[in-house]
């Protein structure tokens, strides 16, 4: 029975990749560097060659016969080159080497994992890994910056690679599916995440996958431990209860995989997995610091309506701030109604009043002034606002004017307001010319008359 792998697909991990790819059209990109490969001519096979023991059918019959296992449980007709690893830990890989001639199917298994892991539990380390293959997350890997000069985790733009992170955990989401599908066993593959997560073995540890999976409801009511949210898998206890609930759903039974009792339907599932990750994201939960961004998001907002002239480069310093110190999503938390401003901003500032400390006020008024200086001025209507919201917030008028004035000598007036003009007007005369509707038009019609 064939497998459709887009209805086996978490669906957030695809409406990440459809906005990566429409948002910020990399497949020009990700094209380029595939050909750039190409034209190399070398890749992963050489450094195999050299740091790893290729696996033929004689030396390994075992890996083959479970990697055959693997392949007709999903459907997949692939012949493989298998490399043993030496290292420590439980893992492996599957990738697709891309060359001029041919495109190698790679498949490596550490020393380790061979040792350690049952042949179902291996089963499902490969089948995780062919999932990557399977979704092509593999492809996105590309957008990962080599350049140590780059600080940047990518060569996406912030709010890019914040969206790039986010998709990262929701693939694994997608693979651990594929990893149930090639086990058809849920608790193998719950079995080998644990092994491969934390090395332990039955006689040290009591595999009691429920109770593993019972965490998950500790940290519903814990969410500030969630913060090592950049961290490319989603943690243990929400990626074992996201198997857990495939493995009873619609789409497991769909593809073959043996589901007891009555399924999940589809919406079900998926809200319930939704849930899950949710659980992953950076967003401030203490109701200081969640003030703390309300008074910036807020703020930052009634600072953008001070003039009616709203510039790109205001707009983009308060998203880049909300992004950089508070949440992956910074325009769910930008509010454009006047009115709700009025109504939600003096809640914020008074929380942050009464528990936040100095240092948090100084920061909300300099993270404001930030917005205040990025069109290039500093409107009057910008730092009666700021010094308003200093007054709010109990902070002498001394501080609040050194603040300002600080910030000016520290970032400076970010936009160059006669350069932009400059731009514009050059976009203008360039625009009119592909029209052909430059200054040298009338003038070449009356030569050709």
């Amino acid at each position: 029975m064939a497998i459709d792998w887009n209805d086996i697909r978490y669906r957030g991990d695809a409406r990440d990749v459809e906005e990566l790819m429409s948002t910020y059209r990399v497949a020009d990109y990700l094209a380029t560097f595939e050909e750039n490969r190409r034209q190399l001519d070398q890749g992963i096979r050489e450094r195999l060659l050299k740091e790893g023991i290729r696996l033929s059918e004689r030396l390994s019959p075992r890996i083959y016969r479970i990697f055959g296992d693997v392949s007709r449980a999903l459907g997949l007709e692939m012949q493989a080159e298998v490399f043993c690893l030496p290292s420590p830990d439980i893992n492996a890989f599957a990738i697709l080497d891309v060359r001029k001639e041919i495109t190698y199917s790679l498949v490596g298994v550490t020393a380790r994992a061979l040792e350690k892991l049952e042949d179902a539990e291996l089963r499902s380390i490969l089948g995780h890994e062919l999932g990557h293959i399977l979704f092509q997350n593999n492809r996105l890997a590309a957008l990962i910056s080599t350049d140590a000069a780059n600080p940047s985790v990518t060569v996406l733009p912030a709010l890019g690679e914040s969206l790039y992170l986010r998709w990262r955990k929701k693939a694994e989401i997608s693979a651990d599916r594929v990893s149930v599908l090639a086990s058809r066993d849920y608790r193998a593959t719950a079995t080998a995440l644990l092994k491969a997560t934390f090395g332990l073995s039955e006689r040290n540890l009591n595999l009691d996958i429920e109770a593993l999976v019972n965490q998950v409801d500790e940290i519903r009511g814990r969410p500030e431990l969630m913060e090592e949210v950049f961290a490319s898998h989603p943690l243990l206890p929400i990626r074992l209860k996201a198997v857990e609930l495939f493995s009873r759903s619609s789409k497991a039974a769909r593809a073959g995989y043996p589901v007891d009792g009555a399924p999940l339907g589809d919406d079900e599932f998926e809200d319930a997995v939704d849930e899950l990750v949710k659980l992953t994201r950076r967003y401030p939960f203490q109701p200081v610091h969640l003030a703390i961004m309300r008074a910036v998001a807020l703020g930052g907002a009634q600072l953008l309506a001070a003039d009616r002239d709203v510039s790109d480069e205001e707009v983009k310093i308060l998203v880049q701030i909300l992004h950089k110190w508070f949440t992956d999503e910074p325009e769910s938390e930008i509010v454009t109604d006047r009115g709700e401003i009025a109504a939600k901003l003096p809640a914020a500032l008074d929380e942050v009043r009464k528990e936040g400390s100095l240092d948090d006020k100084v920061f909300i008024l300099t993270r404001l002034t930030d917005v205040a200086l990025a069109d290039g001025a500093l409107m009057d209507a910008e730092s009666t606002i700021i010094l308003d919201l200093a007054k709010q917030l109990e902070v002498p008028s001394k501080i609040a004017y050194s603040i300002i004035v600080g910030s000016a000598q520290s970032i400076g007036f970010r936009t160059d307001v006669k350069l932009n003009r400059m731009a514009e007007d050059i976009r203008r005369s360039m625009t009119l010319g592909i029209r052909g509707e430059g200054p040298g038009k009338k003038e070449s019609e009356s030569r050709s008359k």
